[in-house]
């Protein structure tokens, strides 16, 4: 610190070297800085900039200072500002003066953006891994049931009958799809920084690309003024974490009501769940519950950093500092979450009992018979008047669709025969679906195989 004031009269102000001080948040980016710096130093020497003697030392030291953060926590010192003071001034503690070799040619402005870069390639890869076990928990979960058909919901109403691989297997193409967000995410912040100083790049003799190639990066920058300002993959992680955020939510949501009494579609064993502090019949399902509630945390993160971003002028800006906590919190909470999914799946149970009496309720079955009308050259808007005729007057009869006799339905449409009752055949219903994505048996046993492949 006293290096950054030798231009300066005055000590910072107290109120001020706290307030700035971003040294908490960054313990979360000292591996990063670390392997940013060995490279740096690496391409350095290779350009003539520094000796070998020197190259080796920090090396050595950087080793050092890695080992002392493993060992003793990784905590920084907050009059030294920020990781980057952290770290340097560690390695002159150890090495001496050839530290003072290390910031050359570099700012702190591309140091973070490349620090920052690391960091969120770290977690998307993590996140990646997280949900691909997710989809294989969802998988099994839905191989182990595939004979199990559970009525469909539009609008929170019974709909349709379904398998309940099928779907299950919606929520596998929704972490499908995000999994292809990340993808993309990777790939924009695949870009190496480093090289671009303060803004306007350097006289000094330097090989940006060679970094680039030595952390194992796709790409070097093209503008060193964007290279500085750039935070769009920042927000590329968090709009990624917010969908991940939002599947989990509705996944959760789904759960929490197959498990109502009122369904009793589904449950938990009871190291999933929590007790009631009141009474004690009570197994709650906090864990997914809490799952819900962090699509709360992920949109918030997202909004407060678009809003950073928002007024920037060109250049670095202090404002950047405060995209880092957040990419650090809700990376981690979203890595909880997607792990807390796993688990639930690969423990969840299936009361097949409610389940085939819930299938049995003939109102599910009103499309297929419209279907067959359909299929007897009945035009469909005909057909779903007619059905609809069948299901009011079953309504106001208080019986169900299936009961009513081969004469009623035939009063109401001379095309049907004895076969209409097969419309009421769950096994049947599933079986008949043919369209490409549909519930269909095959179609489902061929997602499947193709999911666990």
């Amino acid at each position: 610190m006293k290096v950054l004031r030798a231009g300066f009269s005055q000590k910072l102000d107290p109120t001020i070297s706290k307030f700035v001080s971003s040294a908490k948040d960054d313990e979360a980016l000292i591996e990063v800085d670390i392997k940013g710096s060995l490279a740096h130093a690496k391409m350095l020497h290779a350009c003539g900039l520094i000796e070998k003697e020197t190259l080796d030392e920090i090396i050595h030291g950087l080793g050092k200072v890695h080992e002392f953060y493993q060992n003793n926590g990784s905590v920084l010192e907050d009059e030294l500002e920020d990781v980057h003071m952290n770290v340097e001034t560690r390695l002159k503690e150890i090495i001496g003066g050839h530290a003072d070799h290390l910031h050359t040619a570099r700012s702190r402005n591309d140091q973070v953006a490349l620090d920052l870069r690391l960091y969120v390639l770290s977690q998307a890869n993590a996140l990646i891994e997280a949900v691909s076990k997710l989809m294989q928990s969802i998988g099994n979960c839905a191989k182990k049931h595939d004979q199990v058909l559970i009525p469909g919901y539009t609008h929170m109403q019974r709909a349709q009958p379904v398998h309940l691989s099928h779907s299950l297997l919606a929520f596998y193409e929704m972490l499908a799809r995000d999994i292809s967000r990340l993808e993309e995410t990777i790939k924009r912040a695949g870009v190496s920084p480093l090289g671009a100083c303060a803004l306007a790049g350097t006289s000094l003799p330097i090989d940006p690309k060679m970094t680039t190639k030595e952390l194992g990066l796709d790409a070097t920058f093209n503008n060193s003024i964007d290279a500085v300002l750039d935070r769009d993959f920042v927000m590329d992680i968090h709009y990624a974490c917010t969908t991940i955020a939002v599947h989990l939510s509705q996944m959760a949501e789904t759960l929490i009501t197959w498990m109502t009494a009122e369904f009793n579609f589904v449950s938990l064993p009871d190291n999933l769940t929590t007790a009631s502090s009141l009474m004690p019949q009570k197994k709650n399902p906090d864990g997914i519950e809490l799952v819900r509630s962090k699509c709360g945390l992920a949109l918030g993160e997202l909004v407060s950093v678009v809003t950073i971003l928002k007024g920037l002028p060109q250049g670095y800006n202090r404002d950047l500092q405060d995209t880092k906590p957040g990419v650090e919190r809700i990376t981690e909470v979203m890595l909880q979450a997607v792990a807390v999914m796993e688990i639930t799946f690969a423990n969840l149970k299936v009361n097949e009992e409610s389940l085939a009496e819930a299938v049995a309720d003939s109102g599910l079955y009103a499309t297929d018979l419209l279907e067959m009308l359909v299929k007897k050259g009945v035009p469909f808007r005909q057909a779903h008047s007619m059905v609809s005729e069948l299901a009011k007057g079953a309504g106001a009869k208080g019986k169900a669709l299936d009961q009513y006799s081969l004469e009623e339905y035939q009063s109401v449409c001379p095309q049907i025969d004895e076969n209409v009752y097969k419309c009421f055949v769950a096994k049947d219903s599933v079986a008949a679906k043919c369209s490409p994505g549909s519930t269909g048996t095959k179609k489902v046993a061929e997602a499947l195989a193709k999911a666990l492949a």
